[in-house]
């Protein structure tokens, strides 16, 4: 009980402080904190508290190549909405006449609108994982794959447009609270029900399971109940680019967590992908101006 007591504690505490700073420093830390590893460094952490740190480094191994299924879900998930976006299409652009007063955009979106894209993006997490888990990782092999599987994902969601969020007083997912609270609460119950299924897997299944971006998720589910389909598309549009930390930290986990053990290798792991992150969003600012 206390164990799990600590699950809820560390998630919604991390979770909170992240969302907090974001808001704080603006949209461009914003962006640049929405890769922090969230998910995987505190469920490979509690692997390492509950099954030893061997178990969690075996883990985080399989973890690497598991991202593969990571970049799916958000894939899948956008495929979907697009689709759904694409047939409603003829409904929505209607030509206005001069007598016609033109509508401001309608923001609110009904509450079963994530559930078709959500059932989808989980299933084809849920199947790549089990194929991924049954194949040996070698650290080296699965960066190459991964880094191309990121390559590839951004040239493919390239040409999605990007969308503003437009607020709706109306709509009860704007509110920070809420929205924080439902997105905390998702992540720690993905937390404590993967971190539960370890005890029956293999290290290799529950490193690719360990892969599943606990805070990720439920972020695209209140985006899309909050602002729509257009502004999720554009979410997922810049995921593989904040993917990198995710490939960072889970590369760090290994050699940390032999050298200095599994809570100061924490530390240093998360150090990494910050410092990836902090690279990134110089190299990004740097190159703005001359695209």
């Amino acid at each position: 009980m206390e164990l799990m007591f600590a699950k809820i504690v560390t998630t919604f505490a991390t979770l909170v402080m992240l969302v907090t700073v974001a808001r704080r420093l603006g949209s461009d830390w914003a962006g640049v904190l929405a890769g922090f590893p969230l998910g995987s460094a505190i469920t490979l952490y509690f692997y390492g508290v509950e099954q030893g740190t061997e178990f969690a480094i075996d883990a985080a191994n399989h973890t690497l190549i598991g991202l593969c299924s990571c970049l799916l879900l958000a894939i899948s998930y956008g495929v979907v909405v697009r689709r759904r976006m694409s047939n409603s299409q003829p409904l929505i652009s209607q030509p206005l006449t001069s007598q016609q007063p033109r509508k401001p955009q309608q923001v609110s979106t009904p509450l079963q609108a994530p559930l078709l894209p959500a059932l989808t993006a989980m299933l084809a997490f849920l199947l790549l994982a089990s194929l991924l888990a049954a194949l040996p990782s070698h650290p080296v092999i699965a960066t190459g794959i991964i880094v191309v599987a990121i390559w590839l994902s951004h040239r493919a969601l390239q040409h999605w447009p990007d969308t503003q969020p437009q607020d709706d007083p109306d709509n009860v997912w704007q509110r920070p609270k809420v929205a924080l609270f439902t997105r905390a609460s998702l992540a720690s119950l993905s937390v404590l029900l993967i971190t539960a299924l370890a005890h029956w897997l293999s290290p290799a299944a529950a490193g690719t399971l360990a892969a599943f971006p606990v805070s990720f998720f439920p972020t695209l589910l209140i985006l899309h109940l909050s602002y729509g389909a257009p502004v999720v598309l554009t979410t997922i549009k810049h995921y593989p680019s904040g993917l990198g930390a995710m490939v960072v930290y889970v590369l760090a986990v290994g050699p940390t967590y032999q050298a200095f053990g599994l809570h100061v290798g924490t530390a240093l792991s998360l150090l990494c992908a910050l410092a990836y992150l902090l690279s990134f969003a110089a190299w990004r600012r740097r190159k703005a101006p001359n695209s």
